[in-house]
């Protein structure tokens, strides 16, 4: 490819802002590392996309509904006929627009015979503000019993969703939130059954509760809406999901199911249909899966001397803002880590050699832009949403236990780059013998991912 024909994607890179932040590892000799589960994984996914009302361009496939109830699309909260305490409080999160899958979802699960419904949703995409408004929507504030459950795969997580909860209902105070968790947070009448209308919690502690035997319970019969978030988390863990079909099993013919998921691999659809009769069913259109506003390049190299070099290159004509590089393991990670700290690079990393709370504040700091660039490897990336940034670099590109191109990682890595409408660009690294990488992607995506040269870096 010219010059000339990339000129003005490459122009991407001089609009993000300057390195800021450092951390000088050594390199690492040892190459295993501890992976993230799914479920912190999801947890840092919560962190990084603060933003529950994001209105992308993807389009939602809408693969089972009932046809006798067609879907309703709206494009404003208003259209839905929410109650005026709970437009209020969204309105003070800054939000007044919904996102594509509660344009065509939250009509369907709030009228007044409403429908179950599965969706493949990413974080980021406003499928926990879709639960919480339908919750919201569905509760009666006149009686105190567990009308709306949510069950999560974490503590973390379960909390976090409360809390955003308990931010939209502000200006509802008739309306109670439960933590069903280690150490709840939880309101009982005489007989220990839960008097909050909302109850948010995990796996374990939620079965408890719907024994009735303990300190607290829950009256399965009452509940009117039952959500499984982060359901392939759930399956992939044999105890979640034998709890979660127990205590399907106890709720009434008539309750509510919703159920979310971020992959759609055939273990969670088969589980999926089993779980939830008569869906609507969403799943994001592989053309539309976020690639749309990303321009992708390759780079081809003899050896990793001219990648390191075409990264200083990058660095060096341009100046970079928040950027992500991605390596394939922990002690590649740590070998660029020192390499761009001794050449002026000031990075961080993130590696599952962290522990909870220090992944915690590198994804923090990076969201809030304290430091603008971050390496983290392969076994990190794989289910981790990135957050809005402008360029992203595979150092080494993200293949299966075949050697094959691994798409879903792929696409996990770049699809954080081109959010709300920008552009952003994704530049693959690969070796001589690694083009057949490049035209696995370009195959599965139906894409063509042109070459960005030297040349071209050089006479811009």
């Amino acid at each position: 490819m010219s010059f000339t024909e990339s000129e003005n994607w490459i122009a991407l890179l001089e609009s993000v802002s300057r390195i800021s932040k450092s951390s000088g590892a050594e390199l690492d000799q040892e190459s295993d590392e501890k992976p993230f589960t799914r479920a912190e994984i999801s947890y840092l996914n919560k962190l990084l996309n603060s933003k529950l009302f994001e209105t992308h361009d993807l389009d939602f496939e809408i693969l089972r509904s009932d046809p006798n109830h067609p879907l309703h699309s709206v494009r404003t909260f208003q259209e839905l006929n929410l109650k005026e305490p709970l437009l209020k409080g969204i309105a003070a999160m800054g939000f007044y627009k919904p996102s594509t899958i509660q344009e065509q979802a939250l009509s369907s699960l709030i009228s007044d015979n409403p429908q179950n419904m599965i969706a493949q949703s990413q974080s980021g995409t406003g499928k926990t503000a879709t639960f919480l408004l339908a919750m919201l929507s569905r509760i009666n504030t006149d009686v105190h019993y567990c009308q709306c459950l949510c069950m999560a795969p974490t503590r973390e997580l379960a909390l976090q969703i409360e809390s955003v909860g308990r931010q939209m209902a502000q200006f509802m105070p008739e309306v109670s939130f439960a933590t069903a968790v280690r150490s709840p947070r939880v309101k009982v009448d005489s007989n220990g059954y839960v008097t909050d209308q909302i109850v948010i919690g995990t796996p374990g502690t939620i079965a408890n509760w719907f024994r009735g035997t303990g300190e607290h319970r829950i009256d399965p019969s009452k509940v009117v809406m039952f959500v499984l978030d982060e359901a392939d988390i759930m399956i992939e863990e044999e105890g979640f999901l034998n709890i979660c079909m127990r205590v399907k099993k106890k709720l009434s013919r008539n309750c509510q199911i919703l159920l979310f998921s971020a992959t759609y691999e055939d273990s969670v659809i088969d589980f999926a249909h089993e779980f939830v009769p008569n869906p609507i069913e969403f799943r994001v259109k592989r053309t539309q899966l976020p690639l749309k506003n990303i321009k992708q390049f390759y780079m081809c190299f003899s050896d990793w001397i001219e990648k390191y070099q075409a990264l200083k290159d990058i660095y060096g004509g341009f100046e970079v803002g928040q950027a992500i590089i991605f390596c394939a393991t922990r002690q590649e990670a740590s070998w660029l880590d020192g390499k761009m700290n001794l050449d002026g690079h000031k990075v961080y990393i993130l590696s599952g050699d962290l522990d909870v709370s220090q992944r915690e504040k590198v994804i923090e700091d990076f969201r809030s832009s304290n430091f603008r660039v971050l390496i983290t490897t392969n076994v990190c990336s794989r289910g981790l949403d990135i957050p809005q940034v402008n360029l992203i670099i595979n150092w080494n590109m993200p293949t299966t236990k075949t050697g094959k191109a691994d798409w879903e990682t792929y696409l996990h890595r770049i699809g954080r780059s081109g959010r709300f409408g920008k552009e952003g660009v994704a530049v693959n690294f690969i070796l001589n013998d690694e083009m057949y990488l490049i035209k696995e992607l370009e195959s599965h995506f139906e894409i063509e991912i042109p070459e960005l040269t030297a040349e071209d870096l050089n006479r811009f």
